[in-house]
């Protein structure tokens, strides 16, 4: 969630829980919504059972130790259910006149991270350093866009927030990424947690789900093309429309973008040609039974753990979660999909 009300998102978060979903992630976007951590800390006082972490960090905006120290405090007040979501850094860097972080830069943050949470040290550009290790261990998942930010996953983290789309096809080129990362690195990609972003746009009529869903996937475009779409599975006639796409979006509205810019982005992907393509490789959406027929979907090619990307303005976080939980998740559990 974009966190810009702490009393909605408890209320969210909780709803959440009840709802029977799994986790909640908080955005790390300082010019624009409130501190993941200190909305981490409130949402631990409205849920009991619910993972909660970022989603995502980054590995420029704050010294290892104070990532490090934050995820153990937080897992004193939530013990044994906190994650860390980091990848390479988006709006909460560029807002700030910054770029995103080197893959080689994230890598020792993890693995900083990693040796602060579970053993009180770690070696960080040169020099050592110690804190009071986590009580539980905090597992730390890396945000990924592209085939080397895979690998990355697969050598260093506890899992992958994969955001290449939840088209089979991409699925399944993604998870051989992932296994050839883990097996570079000596490890077993099977013991790795998998997570797949996508937005959810459900309606009774399907036409304007896709129609809600195509101004979020310039959200996506602009994740794609950011470092460009090699290594990203695009094909190539698709490829200079999510530039286009990618290059107009405003990351200074990251989240809520006004009505005409939404608008905007939708003309920008119908004028292309791309709309069609992103929202049925980016999204699930449509109406119930075609919600839960992606999902299916998704899950025989191997994707079970799936992120609603709620970038909702204030005061509307509720409604995607919420329309989901009750005209979706009723279709699968009738249908015994594990999701």
């Amino acid at each position: 969630m974009n966190p810009l009300d702490l009393g909605e998102v408890r209320a969210v978060a909780a709803d959440a829980e009840a709802a029977g979903y799994n986790r909640v992630g908080i955005w790390d976007s300082p010019a624009l919504y409130l501190d993941p951590w200190i909305t981490l800390a409130a949402v631990s006082t409205s849920t009991t059972s619910l993972r909660i972490g970022t989603w995502v960090t980054n590995p420029l905006t704050r010294h290892p130790v104070v990532t490090a120290n934050a995820a153990a405090t937080l897992d004193a007040l939530a013990p044994g259910r906190v994650v860390i979501g980091i990848g390479t850094g988006d709006s909460g860097v560029y807002n700030l006149a910054g770029r995103a972080a080197p893959l080689d830069r994230l890598t020792e943050y993890v693995r900083a991270l990693r040796g602060l949470l579970a053993d009180g040290r770690a070696l960080w550009e040169g020099n050592e350093l110690r804190m009071r290790p986590a009580a539980n261990p905090v597992p730390i998942w890396v945000a990924a866009h592209g085939a080397r930010a895979i690998r990355t996953a697969g050598a260093v983290g506890d899992g992958v927030i994969f955001g290449l789309g939840i088209a089979p096809d991409t699925i399944e080129a993604c998870r051989a990424m992932l296994d050839r990362g883990a097996s570079e690195a000596g490890r077993d990609a099977a013991t790795l947690e998998t997570w797949y972003t996508a937005p959810w746009y459900v309606d009774e009529n399907g036409d304007r789900a896709r129609d809600a869903a195509l101004w979020h996937v310039a959200s996506l475009a602009h994740h794609i093309s950011r470092s460009g779409t090699a290594g990203k599975f695009i094909p190539d006639r698709i490829a200079p429309g999510i530039v286009e796409l990618g290059q107009a979006y405003n990351l200074l509205s990251h989240g809520a973008p006004s009505r005409e810019q939404r608008d905007e982005y939708r003309r920008i992907a119908r004028r292309t040609g791309i709309d069609e393509y992103l929202v049925s490789r980016y999204t699930f959406a449509g109406t119930p039974d075609e919600c839960a027929a992606q999902v299916l979907a998704a899950a025989a090619a191997g994707a079970v753990n799936h992120d609603c990307a709620n970038d909702s303005p204030a005061g509307e976080l509720h409604r995607r979660p919420e329309a989901w939980a009750t005209h979706v998740l009723p279709l699968l559990k009738e249908r015994n999909a594990h999701v």
